[in-house]
């Protein structure tokens, strides 16, 4: 009998693909049109259109808003990409910069990516806030330089550090004929976020807004009808079942969860030897998929906040009710730290966690009132099974090193 196994990527590699192109599906790709915001690109380039005709004359700002998986910041990057192209034509200096706040949610941290984008090999170590926003200053105004600056999913930056906003909106307030040499465009999924800021802050951002819409079901078919004859080989999808997956997407709101499901299930089809995507296959894409959202959110938690989360989902896989009171959740936490022998937190911090939980709208809580005992906090996990969660962060876990 043979000692060696088999060698499954080599099977892998010799059988036929349904895919043409499949990195075309990845969340991260930007394709080279967006069917259906051809208005909201068009209403850019008029308000920034100043930056070529007139450079540095003016200080843009402009926010964007609506819905998760609408487009927001794949429209906002090839905007970015024609503006940079024309002024490269022209000789016109422009860096588009482009920061996820949910990533870098501190001033030091958006500042000092600038720097960096400026200045390769730049110290991460050993200046101020002020310090780096005078070198981003000098550095524009030595190279005759115009950053348009984007800073998406802003609503976590003004949760956490509202100082940059406000710096940067009222950078050239007490200049007098000076050159204007950064524009901001702020993408936020709900306006509300805004309250948060001061009076000033919030006049500057609120004077332009571009508020996306949700797709209506012709436009969801539309544009996954794009990406398929990008991403898929002909014949491997029907029409019939492209309308059910736009129906899916219309529920979720959320295209990005529409271009997971495609890819899952051209993986399913491709595992039983199938040369076209069934019903069934997207049936079981979409009952095994865990919405793009969560995974996005996942991806960015601290290590501390996964232990936590963790101690939920473990609470509540161990309940046999839908929801677990925050006593029992602090427990299970307990348990998990000191078994990695951590430092546990605060319980004010574990709550600030919770709360952060249920603005991504991955839990939420509810506080009931019990008379003389007081208020008890329910939690409950919002759309994920608790297995599929579970594993996620397990996963996440072991790519930081840590058994459990």
């Amino acid at each position: 009998m043979s000692s060696i196994s088999k060698n499954y990527i080599e099977d892998l590699l010799r059988k036929p693909t349904l895919f043409k192109s499949e990195e075309t599906l990845s969340i991260d790709y930007v394709p080279e049109k967006l069917p259906h915001r051809e208005k909201e690109l068009s209403l850019l380039s008029q308000l920034f259109i100043s930056l070529i005709t007139n450079p540095n004359s003016i200080s843009r700002k402009i926010l964007i808003t609506g819905g998760t998986g609408i487009g927001k910041t794949a429209t906002v990057k090839i905007f970015g990409k024609m503006l940079t192209e024309v002024a490269n034509k022209r000789d016109i200096n422009i860096a588009y910069i482009h920061i996820n706040c949910r990533k870098e949610r501190t001033s030091y941290k958006i500042l000092i990516k600038i720097v960096q984008y400026l200045h390769k090999n730049f110290p991460k170590r050993g200046y101020s806030p002020q310090d780096l926003l005078e070198i981003i200053l000098e550095t524009v105004r030595n190279k005759n330089l115009h950053i348009l600056l984007i800073l998406d999913e802003l609503n976590y930056l003004i949760d956490n550090d509202k100082d940059i906003i406000y710096s940067l909106t009222r950078l050239y307030d007490d200049s007098f004929n000076q050159p204007q040499q950064i524009s901001l465009i702020g993408i936020v999924r709900d306006i509300s976020c805004l309250h948060n800021l001061d009076s000033s802050t919030l006049s500057t951002l609120q004077r332009n807004i571009i508020k996306f819409n949700k797709y209506t079901l012709k436009e969801i078919y539309d544009i996954l009808s794009y990406r398929i004859q990008l991403s898929l080989k002909k014949n491997v999808i029907s029409n019939d079942l492209i309308k059910m997956l736009s129906e899916i997407v219309l529920n979720r709101g959320d295209i990005r969860y529409g271009l997971n499901i495609l890819w899952k299930a051209c993986k399913i089809a491709e595992s039983k030897d199938l040369n076209y995507i069934s019903s069934e296959s997207l049936r079981l894409a979409n009952e095994t998929l865990v919405p793009y959202s969560i995974q996005d959110f996942l991806k960015y938690l601290s290590y501390n906040k996964i232990l936590f989360l963790l101690a939920i989902t473990l609470s509540l896989k161990n309940s046999i009710k839908p929801s677990i009171s925050f006593s029992k959740i602090l427990e299970q936490y307990e348990i998990i730290c000191e078994s990695l022998q951590k430092k546990k937190k605060s319980y004010s911090q574990l709550w600030n966690y919770l709360n952060d939980f249920k603005k991504d709208g991955i839990i939420s809580v509810n506080i009931q009132s019990k008379n003389i005992r007081g208020r008890k906090s329910l939690i409950k996990v919002l759309d994920i099974p608790l297995e599929e969660l579970e594993r996620l962060i397990y996963k996440i876990l072991q790519n930081k090193g840590i058994k459990l």
